[in-house]
């Protein structure tokens, strides 16, 4: 009886320990970062910023904050999704990177995008432009060719995924015609 005491005693901790793992690495800002990224744009002021994106047939609905990339770390929120503010303003020409976490309140729903969705970005000004989905895929956090400048107008949007978010979802959208 002593050693099934012991035993459960020896289970309990080790629930503990992970437990207190899995709320580090579920706050941990990092997680949404792309290893060894070298940014390609310069931060600008952007007079009229990106506030909200939206995907209806994601239910996302959320609002976008501004981020920085710092000393190799990503700026994230919890608030909603992050715009890197040296990539392009969505619309303009160029690879528009907009991230966040894969809860279900902020991008997890992004797992289940699908080509020719659309994707509605609303700026401060209250306009809003379209964007279709072309591609999505999931890469390695080792994979920088998705954050690459572009000649296209673009946005890219990714969350993390697979074991312990060692992965990126990524999804690709054009401005619409």
């Amino acid at each position: 009886m002593k050693n099934f005491a012991k035993l459960l005693i020896i289970f309990g901790l080790g629930c503990y320990v992970f437990g207190g793992f899995l709320i580090w690495e579920r706050n941990n800002p990092n997680r949404l970062a792309f290893k060894n990224y070298q940014e390609n744009y310069k931060n600008v002021a952007v007079s009229n910023p990106p506030t909200r994106i939206i995907i209806r047939d994601l239910g996302i609905d959320i609002p976008i904050l501004p981020a920085k990339v710092i000393s190799n770390q990503w700026e994230t929120t919890i608030q909603g999704a992050s715009y890197l503010l040296s990539s392009p303003v969505p619309g303009e020409i160029g690879n528009s990177i907009i991230y966040s976490h894969d809860w279900v309140s902020l991008f997890g729903p992004l797992l289940n995008a699908e080509t020719g969705e659309r994707v509605e970005i609303e700026f401060a000004d209250k306009t809003r432009k379209i964007f279709i989905i072309r591609q999505t895929s999931v890469v390695s956090n080792n994979e920088l060719s998705v954050l690459a400048p572009t000649k296209d107008k673009r946005i890219t949007l990714y969350t993390c995924t697979g074991f312990l978010d060692s992965q990126r979802f990524v999804v690709v959208a054009n401005l619409g015609k």
